[in-house]
């Protein structure tokens, strides 16, 4: 892989990279692959916070080293997701721990016979509309 020009992001970006490739165990599960505020966290903020600075003073539709700074965001928010440095959202957990049936019930629930049987000789029902009213 060819190694782009060194400067500041592309150096603390290759060394996240680096620490992220040398000493990952694959696990997304937060706390379980990298520690929590441990170094590469550490590593992590400091990238966003300059990558912060950058937006704030060049906005952010800018690039830095040929590359966008959406792109250089992306790149941070995959290391930080990948490395289980993210906290489980609250909502995610309990969607997991219900299961399918219980999601469809809760979706039929709203459907009860009874809402239809005001509605039962709707082929009956004679509609008048004049259509230069609408």
């Amino acid at each position: 892989m060819k190694e782009g020009k060194r400067s500041i992001i592309n150096t603390k970006w290759l060394e996240i990279k680096n620490l992220f490739d040398s000493k990952t165990n694959r696990s997304k599960e937060y706390g379980s692959n990298f520690p929590i505020e441990g170094e590469l966290h550490k590593l992590c903020d400091e990238f966003i916070d300059l990558l912060a600075q950058i937006t704030m003073k060049f906005g952010y539709k800018c690039e830095v080293e040929g590359i966008t700074m959406d792109l250089w965001k992306d790149r941070v928010w995959v290391v930080y997701e990948n490395a289980g440095l993210l906290q489980p959202i609250a909502w995610k957990l309990e969607k997991d721990e219900k299961s399918f049936e219980d999601l469809l019930k809760e979706d039929q629930e709203w459907v009860l016979e009874e809402d239809y049987e005001e509605f039962e000789d709707m082929d009956s029902i004679e509609v008048n509309i004049d259509p230069l009213e609408l």
